[in-house]
């Protein structure tokens, strides 16, 4: 009997077949290089910091933002509770796996009834029934242990799969804080954007009701007309109709900053009310060949892991077509008076039981074949994911590129339109022009101004869409480690087109 608990022993601890496929990374076909990156690709020198992308707006405010939020947002909580919840799984999936020991007190009574008749297999007369009458007590008091030997493998599938969950859950919290950041950096731009734009408001609108004073003076002299007066009025206050919109935005970005490092909505209106410019951001930006884009990406490591996940999962149903085999024992003592146990009353058991699917193997296989096809379905979305990913970063480098080129032919319209307002009042002042000309002036200086201010904040928020798309922010700041998530399996390969 010792033999053969102790060959079971060797067999359960030794590295054996696991039933269901081998996970293996897929091969990624990716491009060479960004289409958008290739003008200037040779020339160009990398000027950001890929880890602490916001630290290239040289803005102190920005900076403390983005540490509040990674501190306090409850979003980037929520989703290191899932790594704990994951990890807690994987620890009580090994534990699974282990020989478990419980306490275990019993009593029974037991009524034996064993007849004359029936003692001498002959017939009993006289009512000869009740000779050998019993009640017999047993007390039982001691330890009970279970094991059920992983041979093919299902434990060890489930392992797989716990280890792919933790490691997806990790790049999970990287994908929130990745959208954190960027997150943060797009509502602060919003916020210094809009405050620009009602400072120019207020300013164009000075400069509109000085334009109506001067009319109603002309006009009193004799010099002007009602028109000029009714037009002026009217450019002015459609300048100030403009106000209460960008004085309403900027309240809601300060509310979602607010939020966003964890805080009440109205926490931040004392501290980020004041009007500052717009961060100021590098000229370049040369992102990342594509493919160390499927090293950076949180959204498509997390992709990867639950593709491993599933793919275990479908060696954990196939474990479930072979025999299981248990082995219990019990150990402790044994006595007829509750009161009276003694080491000579010893009691012990041990048994063994083999169960093997029959009559369910349909039931099986359609799980099996449930499996397979939700491995596809995760093979789909990495796929789906590299190629979005791909997408993203192609569609802001143009963006970004041409928002850059726009902002520049703007600024030199604010110029000339500067120059055309000064040339307006002049003229009129002297009586050489008519006033539709200052009103024409000053409403495009205006247009103009607006314009090019919201293209230096659509710069910016291109240039965070960029950063976000690239993956980065993630690397420096995550509270969570590589050591423990390396991929169970053997790498892919990146294939170049």
């Amino acid at each position: 009997m010792n033999r053969h608990l102790y060959l079971l022993w060797i067999m359960a601890f030794t590295p054996g077949c696991a039933v269901g496929p081998d996970y293996k990374k897929p091969n990624v076909v990716v491009p060479k290089q960004w289409l958008e990156s290739t003008s200037t690709a040779k020339t160009a020198k990398r000027d950001y910091q890929s880890d602490q992308w916001w630290l290239t707006f040289n803005d102190s405010t920005l900076k403390q933002l983005m540490a509040d939020a990674v501190a306090a947002n409850l979003d980037f909580k929520i989703a290191l509770e899932r790594i704990k919840d994951a990890r807690s799984q994987q620890t009580a999936i090994f534990a699974s796996g282990l020989p478990s020991l419980s306490a275990r007190g019993s009593g029974n009574r037991r009524y034996n009834n064993t007849s004359s008749a029936a003692s001498s297999g002959g017939t009993a007369s006289g009512g000869g029934f009740g000779i050998g009458n019993q009640l017999i007590n047993i007390f039982q008091f001691g330890f009970d242990a279970q094991w059920e030997l992983d041979f093919f493998g299902g434990v060890r599938r489930a392992l797989e799969a716990a280890d792919a969950n933790i490691a997806s859950e990790v790049e999970n919290s990287r994908a929130v804080l990745v959208t954190l950041l960027g997150d943060v950096a797009r509502n602060y731009i919003d916020l210094r954007t809009n405050q620009q734009l009602a400072e120019i408001t207020r300013n164009n609108l000075v400069a509109q009701r000085d334009t109506q004073a001067l009319t109603e003076i002309r006009q009193q002299s004799g010099l002007g007309t009602m028109l000029e007066v009714a037009q002026a009025q009217a450019q002015a206050d459609t300048t100030e109709a403009q106000l209460p919109n960008y004085e309403t935005l900027v309240k809601q970005s300060i509310h979602a900053l607010g939020v966003l490092v964890g805080r009440e909505p109205a926490a931040l209106a004392a501290r980020l009310g004041q009007r500052a410019a717009i961060s100021a951001v590098a000229a370049t930006v040369i992102p990342d060949l594509p493919s160390e884009l499927l090293q950076r990406r949180p959204d498509i490591r997390r992709a990867e892991r639950q593709m491993a996940a599933a793919n275990a999962a479908v060696g954990i149903a196939t474990a479930e077509l072979y025999p299981k085999i248990n082995l219990s024992a019990f150990l402790g003592l044994q006595n007829s008076r509750i009161t009276d146990f003694t080491p000579v009353g010893k009691s012990w058991s041990t048994a063994a039981t083999l169960t093997m699917p029959i009559f369910n193997w349909g039931k099986l296989n359609a799980n099996i074949k449930s499996k397979k096809a939700q491995y596809q379905q995760t093979f789909l979305t990495y796929q789906a994911t590299v190629l979005n990913a791909f997408k993203d970063v192609e569609d802001t480098l143009i963006a970004y590129r041409k928002e850059q080129e726009r902002c520049k032919a703007l600024t030199n319209a604010v110029n000339a339109n500067q120059l055309a307002v000064d040339l307006a009042n002049e003229r009129y002042e002297k009586g050489l022009t008519g006033f539709i000309d200052v009103l024409q002036t000053q409403q495009t200086l205006y247009q103009s101004e607006s314009l090019l201010v919201m293209s230096e904040g659509k710069v910016s928020s291109n240039l965070v869409a960029l950063y976000k798309a690239l993956g980065g922010g993630w690397q420096t700041t995550s509270p969570v480690s590589d050591a423990s998530l390396v991929p169970n399996g053997k790498e892919g390969q990146v294939v170049k087109k």
